[in-house]
């Protein structure tokens, strides 16, 4: 019986070495190993992390040419290889994914020649993709998630600083590793994406054919035009800021 229990006793001991070795070992290096959203569930969640992303741009957010045709007739490999990415993205910070089709000949020339001076390489919104988020935690877990991915190049954080209407989402820039271009990406929370593809666009519109008239007539917005279109600017400010009180205020109801 004796030579039985000692048996019994070194058979235990040996089995139970490896578990603690294991267990230490474990702990020590679990984050290393943890997936992108786990690290991300670790990091500081809501509003607090939201308005912890710094904006910053780096040297590398241009093109890798500075010609217009070679940089268009590469736009559709870029198009597809973001597509990619960011339908993965989306599967795994559970957001939702909006892929456009390359950015128009026209409207890029158009672009080019008027707010980029003719700088080629600044034309980084060629293949441009949108991730649509439910809730701020969503949103960071695409952010993280893009950032582990891809090089992130650049980031313009419209949280910390809305745009003059209030319009608020991470604008960002990534380089490709496949066809080296510059790549833009959009994070939403869906109120802002509801507005802004819904009442916003109609009130902009407005704007627009208020402006074009103006134009068309060869004269200058009238006084009542110049109401008109301030009045239209206010409800789309109204629009997004009722919007962020709801997301940025605990207890509200939240909008849609």
């Amino acid at each position: 019986m004796g030579k039985f229990l000692k048996t019994a006793l070194m058979l235990f001991m040996v089995g139970q070495a490896p578990v603690q070795a294991a267990t230490q070992l474990s702990l020590d290096t679990s984050l290393d190993k943890l997936p992108g959203l786990e690290r991300t569930n670790k990091a500081e969640k809501g509003l607090p992390g939201l308005m912890a992303i710094e904006s910053q741009d780096t040297a590398s957010a241009i093109q890798p040419t500075s010609d217009f045709e070679n940089l268009y007739l590469r736009a559709q490999h870029a198009q597809n290889e973001l597509a990619m990415l960011t339908h993965r993205v989306a599967y795994l910070s559970s957001t939702q994914a909006d892929v456009p089709a390359v950015k128009g000949r026209e409207r890029a020339l158009a672009k080019l020649e008027g707010k980029l001076d003719g700088d080629v390489t600044l034309l980084t919104d060629l293949a441009r993709t949108t991730l649509v988020a439910d809730d701020v935690e969503g949103l960071l877990r695409a952010y993280h998630e893009l950032d582990r991915q891809g090089e992130v190049v650049r980031v313009k954080n419209r949280f910390l600083t809305p745009k003059a209407n209030g319009y608020r989402d991470l604008n960002l820039l990534v380089r490709l590793p496949e066809s080296l271009m510059v790549a833009e990406v959009q994070i939403h929370l869906r109120p802002f994406a509801e507005i802004k593809n819904g009442p916003e666009h109609d009130l902009y519109q407005q704007i627009q054919e208020l402006e074009r008239q103006a134009l068309v007539q060869q004269r200058s917005l009238s006084e009542f035009e110049l109401a008109r279109v301030e009045r239209l600017r206010q409800q789309s400010t109204m629009l997004y800021q009722q919007a962020w009180e709801a997301i940025s205020t605990p207890g509200r109801v939240r909008y849609g």
